[in-house]
Formats: C-alpha cells, structure tokens, sequence
C-alpha cells in the first residue's frame, strides 16, 4: 500500500530493511538511514523521489530493485562497505547521470543500471566487481567508465568488452594521476602527422605536473602523443611528471628529462619508446617504472640517475643496454618482470631487494655482482649460468620452490658449492647444521691468529666445546699439540714420565662447523675421551685423529667429512658408534683397524687395503652402492666374519688384493637383480683374494641393515650435562 509519509528516521540498532518496505512512496522525500543498516532488501525504496540519498556507511547488500525507478537527481555514491548491488537495484532511474562505485564491492548483477540515463561510472577498487553481462543494458548514455588509476590495462580492456557487448558507445578509461595537477606546456605538430602533438616545453610554476590530453590548434582538438627530443632538458622547475592516461601518449625522446630535477615520473602502460639519454644525469629521480608497453629504449637511458631507489622493469628487460643500473649507490629495490637480463645490469648497485617474475628467461655475467641482496630466489627456468650470480653471498641465494633435484645439483656445482651443502629451493634450510652449543670461554685457549689455529687447551673443563671463533677471528685448524694435556701416556706403550693425573681427563669434545682441519693425531692417546660431536665439515680427519683413543665410544660426524684418513680410529678397542652424513670419499688403510664393534654400515666410494682390518668381533659389514674402487684387502684380518653385504657394487671396481681369510662358512651377499655374469665375476674376484674357498658363498638376496638414522645427539650429551 502507497505510504505518505515525507521524510522517515529509521532507529539505530536497525540492520534490515525489508521487501517492499518503502516501495511506490511518492511522497518520501528524505530518509534518515541508521548507522547499523546493513540490508536493504528486494524493492525496498522501488519509486524513491526524494531530493537527496544518503546511503550509511555500514551498507553491506542492496537487493533486487532496490532503488528502481529512483528519481533523484543528484550523483550516487555508494559507500565503501557495500558488498553487491542485486539485480535490477537501480534500473530505470530516470534522473541518474553519475554513479561512484566503492573498493569494497564485489558483485553488480543483472540489468543493476538498466535503462537508466547514466553518463559517467568511476569504480574505486584494484579489484574490479563481478560486473554482470547485462549490468549497463541500454545505458545508451553511458559515454565513460573510469576505474582506478593503479588498475591494469587489462582490467580496462575487460571492462571495455562488457560495454562493447551491449553495444554502448562508452569508453573505458583509467583515472589520471592524482598525485599531480593538469598544466599547459608547450606543443608543436608531428612533422610526419600533423593531427597529433609533441611536448615541447614547461614554462609554469607548478612542480608535479601531468599534461592536457588534448590542445586546440586554430579551431582543432588534437592529441598529445610523446615528449620531443629536449623538451625538458635542464628543466629545473618540475619534480613529477605524468603521462596523460589516455593510451595514445607513447613517446619519450631523446635527452627528454636529461639534466633536470625530476624526482617521480609516471609512464602510464602507453609509452612504447624511451629515447637514448632520456634521463641522463636525472640525480634527482627517485624511482622508475618502465611499463610493459615499452618495446625501445636508447642507450644510455638511465645513466648518471645516482639518486635512484627503486626499479620496476615490467617491460622486456633485454631491451636496456648492459650496466643500465650499475654503480646506482642508492638503488635498493628493484622488479624484473620477463626477458634475458643483461650483464652488469645491477652491478656494485646499493640492490638489496629483487623481485623476479616468472617470464625472465636468462640472467647475464655479474648482473648482481657487487649488490646487497639479502635473498635471491633464481626461477626454475633459469639456464645455470655461475657467472650470472658472481658477488652474492652463496647463503643468500635460492632456487624456487618447484626446482628439480637435477636442477640444484647444476645450480650448486655452477656456483661451487661446497662439498657438504647444495643450494636451497625457498623454504629449505641449509644443509649444512650449525653447532647449537654453548662454547667454553675463549680463554681455555691459545688462538694463533695468523693461522687461524688452536694452539692450546690450557682449560680444565672435561667436556670440551670449541668456540667458533677467538677473539672475533674464525677458528680454522687445530693443531697436533693442541690437546697435549689431555694425552694419558702412562696407559700407553709409550715410555713416560708422566705421573697418574698429570693429563685432563677429556671424556668429550664437540668441534664447531667452523674447522677447516685438524692435524695428524691430534687427539692420539686422548684415552678418556668418550664422545666426540663433529659439525666440521672436513675435508679429510688427516692420519690417526682418533688412534689409540682406547675409551673412546661414539663419534657422529654432523656435516660429514670427505677422506676417513689412514689410521682414523686405529685401537678405539671400545668404539660402538660411529655415523657420518652422506657418502665419504675414502676410507684409509686399517681407518677401522682394531676396532671391537660386531655390525659396521659403510657409505664409501673408495675403500683402501686393510681398511676393517684386524676387526676380530666383526660379524657383517655391509657396503652400500656407489663404490668406484674397492681393495678386497680391506677385509683381511676378520676371524668372526659372517656376511660381506654389497649392496649393487660392479665387480669391475674391485681389486683383489690378498686377504687370506680362507673362511668357508661366509656369505657374499649381492642384490636380487644382480646378473649371472656379474655373480660369477664377483665369485671369482673374492676367490682370487682368498676370502671365500668357494665361489657359491656368493648369494643373491636382501640387504638386513636399515637405513642408519644420525643418532640423538642430545639424548647423547646429556649424560654429560650439556
């Protein structure tokens, strides 16, 4: 039923106004909306005549018809909050002209603005709505739609076929720059097209300035398309420059800006051509975005732009010449979006954030050298080029998440990684274990700084850490006197003057990942010492480290080591443990000679002679696959041997070398897919050697031993306190 009422104050506390609630009111000339409406249901103001509308602030939802047939005439501005306009919600009204769409909605429905006479709709959000197919349906006045002036030419051209689909004459626009002003420069006719202007210089007062998109010659409206050649160089008076936002402003020439003040300038997405020296000596410019419109850009373009901070490259990144940036102590922040970088693109740049999109294709020879980039993420599709990350610290540097392992591998042998770590994938951890233990005080010690080397324990403490560094300088070497007063000669076979108590009683010693090497016997005689905790990643434990170490137990190499060296752990006659990260490289002559342990798991690609020699309780041994040589004399001197298990060795790799263990009741245990030649060969070789009397002790069958977990370190340690 018609209501006559003439103005309506709808109460706080109010979220909903239902259907039909206010609809064919033609007498309703104002409405006081409370603060809490959030809903105005289907053809809840239908009709609405009066002279203002003032939507509150917490509006979420306007439904169907809403407001149809609204007659007012005044602009719409639907308030940030509102989340949808619902079929038909301002349809046919007769008095609409301009319509302000806020950030927050997400949704315009079907025929929303329909036959209503509408001119003008400007969309605030970055994200544009879901604008529904029949949205503007016979809007045949609508003649601009403005989104936000960050939105992306493609958003415009979206919006753009919408319209063009309803067969409206309306052209989809972006906002200007709003940070500027419009000013009038300078103009002069193209040589080769004299309906379109060139900029030709800037004689106002006002500094951030955008340019008319048009000027009228004689009685003609004609178009800025590009800046000439000069036209602003040496121009002290302007500090941001915007290009006119109407996609036909497409040059900048050459030595365009050189030589001035400007601090900011706004491309827009139309420039194709940015001419050689176009902001040569621009000290003073802040930060550049090349858009991706850009398909020229002349030498020398940015040289001498000291001041820089920022660069966003969206455009071909091939197209700027080598160094473009280099040698920028300000630049910090940089984007390259898609194409092969150039070499020394960044080079000795103050660069310390990059943003690489998917489409970069090739990095050149020390683009980054000499920058502060704190993490570098390389894209999976990137050619393995060393050269190309020359100067970053490797530690910074990562490959994308979807990296393949064959991809890290090229990348980390491309950038020398060491041995004992690889190049991460984002949101990996290094390799490689940082010891996480408190040192003991520096001064248990006598550093050489020169040589980096530990000289001497001069401490008391029996469970020794080793500081990673002494007096700020990285600890690198231990030296083989180090321990001296550590050694129990009288325990030994060695004649001594030394008396019971006259040593430390070192029962442990952890070893930072700092160490580089520790000399020849550098703990030989240590016969207190329990445990051993190595996060040095040694290249070799060089001869005897451990030898004659009789009450050492249990030995984790962190990180790993490269050569167990001759001699390693020589008469440990009460060693049970001893694990090491990854494959070694060499186990050395008797390196597990006179060792008690009853099961021994070998990761190793070259085994010397006598390696397990002397091992009387050894019951199995087994070797895992990858060995590229191989001493059969390394199983000399094992009474109790019971299984050999080689887990895929070629028989090629193996020198039979005489071992003399004759035992009948040994078995040779091969993987099931071993072949009847490769049995053969391998029965044969051992035969030779004289480990087996009989070349059917070679069986096929299933390796026992597990995979050797690192074992609990901390669980380890305790028993010491630490």
């Amino acid at each position: 039923m018609p209501s006559s009422s003439r103005y309506v104050t709808l109460p706080e506390g109010l979220e909903y106004v239902g259907e039909d609630a206010f609809s064919i009111t033609d007498t309703l000339k104002y409405v006081e909306f409370p603060s809490t409406l959030k809903t105005i249901d289907k053809k809840g103001f239908s009709s609405y005549r009066g002279f203002r509308l003032d939507l509150p602030d917490s509006l979420e939802y306007i439904g169907e018809e809403a407001f149809s047939y609204f007659s007012v005439e005044t602009d719409l501005i639907i308030p940030e909050g509102v989340k949808e306009l619902g079929p038909g919600a301002f349809s046919a009204a007769s008095r609409l002209q301009r319509v302000f769409l806020p950030s927050s909605l997400e949704k315009i429905g079907d025929n929303c603005f329909s036959r209503s006479p509408i001119t003008y709709v400007y969309m605030e959000g970055l994200e544009l709505p879901e604008i529904s197919d029949t949205a503007f349906d016979k809007c045949e006045y609508l003649r601009d739609i403005d989104l936000n002036e960050k939105c992306t030419k493609q958003q415009m051209l979206d919006v753009q076929a919408l319209v063009d689909a309803q067969g409206l004459e309306c052209r989809v626009w972006r906002n200007q720059n709003t940070e500027v002003e419009y000013a009038r420069f300078s103009v002069e006719e193209l040589p080769d097209d004299p309906s379109k202007l060139y900029l030709t210089g800037y004689e106002k007062e006002a500094a951030k300035v955008r340019s008319y998109d048009t000027y009228t010659i004689g009685e003609e409206d004609k178009g800025v398309v590009g800046i000439a050649d000069g036209a602003l160089k040496g121009n002290q008076t302007i500090t941001y420059f915007a290009v006119p936002h109407n996609d036909e402003f497409v040059y900048v020439g050459k030595e365009a800006f050189a030589d001035s003040i400007v601090e900011h300038v706004d491309l827009f997405d139309s420039v194709t051509s940015i001419g050689a020296e176009a902001f040569r000596n621009c000290a003073q410019l802040k930060e550049i975005t090349i858009p991706a419109s850009v398909t020229e850009i002349g030498e020398n373009a940015f040289a001498g732009c000291s001041g820089l901070t920022s660069v966003n490259i969206l455009c071909d990144v091939g197209l700027l010449p080598e160094g473009a940036f280099a040698d920028c102590p300000n630049l910090t922040e940089a984007t390259v979006a898609a194409g092969s970088i150039p070499a020394r693109l960044f080079e000795r740049s103050a660069l310390a954030s990059l943003n690489m999109g998917e489409g970069v294709t090739e990095i050149g020879s020390r683009a980054f050298a000499g920058t502060s980039l704190s993490e570098f993420v390389i894209p999976a599709n990137i050619p393995v080029n060393g050269e190309a990350l020359e100067g970053i610290e490797l530690s910074n540097i990562r490959l994308s998440a979807d990296a393949t392992d064959e991809q890290v591998a090229e990348w980390s042998a491309a950038l020398n990684y060491p041995w004992y770590n690889r190049i991460c994938r984002v949101g990996e951890e290094s390799m490689l274990v940082k010891m996480p233990y408190e040192p003991l005080p520096e001064n248990n010690f006598e550093f050489e700084e020169e040589s980096r080397t530990i000289t001497a324990y001069v401490g008391t403490a029996v469970d020794v850490i080793i500081p990673r560094t002494i007096g700020g300088v990285p600890v690198e070497n231990i030296s083989y006197n180090a321990f001296e007063n550590t050694r129990d000669y009288v325990h030994s076979d060695m004649e001594t003057n030394q008396k019971e108590g006259d040593w430390v009683p070192m029962r442990c010693v952890i070893l930072p990942e700092t160490l580089k090497s520790i000399e020849d016997s550098a703990f030989t005689n240590c016969h207190d010492l329990e445990t051993v905790i190595c996060y040095a990643p040694l290249e070799t434990t060089n001869k005897g480290l451990f030898s004659e170490c009789q009450g050492l137990k249990k030995v984790v190499f962190v990180n790993g080591v490269l050569h167990m060296d001759n001699y390693l752990f020589n008469f440990c006659k009460n060693l049970e443990t001893v694990w090491c990260k990854n494959q070694v490289d060499r186990i050395g002559i008797q390196t597990f000679g006179v060792t008690p342990m009853e099961r021994l798991c070998v990761n190793a690609k070259n085994i010397d002679m006598s390696a397990f020699a002397g091992m009387e309780s050894l019951k199995e041994i087994h070797i895992r696959g990858g060995v590229e040589h191989m001493s059969l004399g390394a199983f000399a001197m094992l009474p109790s041997i019971e299984t050999i298990c080689l887990e895929g060795i070629d028989p090629d790799v193996m020198e039979d070398d005489w071992a003399n263990l004759g035992n009948s009741n040994l078995t040779i245990l091969v993987p099931e897919d071993t072949s009847d030649e490769q049995l053969e060969a391998i029965g044969r070789k051992f035969l030779s050697s004289m480990i087996i009397t009989d070349g059917a002790q070679v069986k096929r069958g299933t390796c026992s031993m597990p995979e050797d977990p690192m074992p609990d370190i901390a669980e380890m340690l305790s028993a010491y306190g630490i």
